[in-house]
C-alpha cells in the first residue's frame, strides 16, 4: 500500500487506507469507502488507536466489520497503516474526535464506538477535554445506532467512576456493564504491561437506547473558493502577516505569505484555524486574475471545511476589497 495515496471514493480500492479530508464528502457513507461488494454487516470506530496494534488485530479478526480509526498523532497513523497493509475493512483518518466525529457520521450510523486507555485529562481545567463532557457524550449518543455500544477501558479508577457517572446519567445512554480486569481475546502493549505491573483495569460498557442528534456545522462539499471582484493589490500581502479574526468559536490567525516562483504570479499564505480547540493549519493560494483574484485551498490542504476554515477565507476576501483590517464577524 502506498501511504500517500488517498482512498478514493470513486474508485475504491481492496486494501486499508488513509482518507483524506478533500476527498471525502460528509456525513461519510460506508459504501463509497468500501470496495465494490464488500458487504459490511457493522461498522465500529475506534478513537485514538495509537501505534494501531489493537486495531489491527481487531479488522482482520472480523472480515464483515468495517472499521474507522480517528487519531490526532501523524506518526501513529502511519504506523497503522503500515500494519494494515492486505485490509480491507479499516479506514484511517487523521483528525480530532472530539471535533469530528459528529461531523464524519450521519446519526446512528456506528454499531460501536471503543476507546482503549484514553487519556484520562486529570488536571482541572483540561476536564472539558474528557469523554464525560456533555457535547462528546451528546455526539456519542447522536452517531451510535439504536442498540449500539460504547465501550472504554481504563487503568485510572477515579476515571472509570466518573464515566460510569456522568455518561450513564445521559437521556440516550445506559450503562450495560462496569467490569474489573476483564478478559479480552486482543490486549495492547500498554494494557499488557500494566497487567504485569498489577494494576487493575477497567472496562466500561454504555448502549444507546433512545434517538438523539446533534447540530452539524461541516456536512457538504470539502471544497472552497472565494472572488473578490478585484485585482491583486500585492501591497496589502505584508500588512496580513498575524492579522487574527474570530466567529463565535471559531478563530483564525494568517502567518507567513510566500511568493511564486518561475516568475508566476501567485502567492501562498499560511493559516492556522481553530474551532472549539480542534485546529488546522493550511495554506489558501491567491491567484491574480483580470479585474479578480481567486482565494482557494492549496492542494496540500488536507483539511475539513470548518466555520474557522470558511472564516478565515471570506476573512481574507474582505481585507484585500477594503484593504483594512477586518477580522470580526
Amino acid at each position: 500500500m502506498d501511504l500517500l495515496t488517498p482512498f478514493s471514493q470513486s474508485q475504491p480500492q481492496p486494501w486499508g487506507s488513509v482518507l483524506l479530508p478533500r476527498a471525502l464528502r460528509l456525513p461519510l457513507n460506508p459504501s463509497e469507502v468500501s470496495p465494490p461488494g464488500a458487504g459490511f454487516e457493522r461498522t465500529e470506530l475506534e478513537i485514538g488507536f495509537g501505534n494501531g496494534e489493537y486495531t489491527v488485530h481487531h479488522a482482520a479478526s472480523q472480515p464483515g466489520l468495517l472499521l474507522f480509526g480517528m487519531e490526532v498523532s501523524q506518526g501513529c497513523l502511519l504506523r497503522c497503516a503500515k500494519r494494515a497493509r492486505g485490509l480491507n475493512n479499516l479506514r484511517l483518518i487523521r483528525t480530532d474526535a472530539r471535533y469530528m466525529m459528529k461531523e464524519l457520521f450521519a446519526d446512528e450510523a456506528l454499531d460501536r464506538v471503543y476507546m482503549n486507555f484514553p487519556c484520562p485529562w486529570p488536571k482541572k481545567r483540561h476536564a472539558h477535554r474528557r469523554v464525560t463532557a456533555r457535547e462528546f457524550s451528546d455526539d456519542l449518543a447522536a452517531v451510535l445506532k439504536m442498540g449500539g455500544t460504547f465501550e472504554l477501558l481504563t487503568d485510572e479508577e477515579w476515571y472509570a467512576d466518573e464515566v460510569r457517572r456522568l455518561l450513564g446519567a445521559h437521556e440516550a445512554l445506559e450503562l450495560r456493564s462496569f467490569e474489573l480486569n476483564p478478559s479480552r481475546a486482543i490486549t495492547t502493549k500498554y494494557e499488557r504491561r500494566w497487567l504485569e505491573q498489577g494494576k487493575d483495569l477497567y472496562r466500561l460498557t454504555f448502549v444507546k437506547d433512545k434517538h438523539f442528534s446533534v447540530t452539524r456545522r461541516c456536512w457538504g462539499e470539502q471544497d472552497m473558493h472565494v472572488k473578490t471582484g478585484q485585482p491583486l493589490n500585492e501591497d496589502l500581502l505584508p500588512a496580513l502577516v498575524g492579522a487574527v479574526g474570530a466567529r463565535g468559536m471559531a478563530r483564525w490567525v494568517f502567518k507567513k505569505y510566500y511568493t511564486g516562483t518561475g516568475g508566476k504570479r501567485e502567492f501562498l499564505l499560511e493559516a492556522l484555524t481553530t474551532d472549539d480547540e480542534f485546529e488546522q493549519r493550511f495554506y489558501l493560494k491567491l491567484l491574480p486574475r483580470i479585474g479578480d483574484t481567486l482565494i482557494k485551498l492549496d492542494s496540500t490542504a488536507q483539511i475539513f471545511l470548518t466555520p474557522a476554515v470558511r472564516g478565515a477565507m471570506e476573512d481574507l476576501a474582505a481585507r484585500l476589497i477594503t484593504g483594512a483590517g477586518e477580522g470580526e464577524a
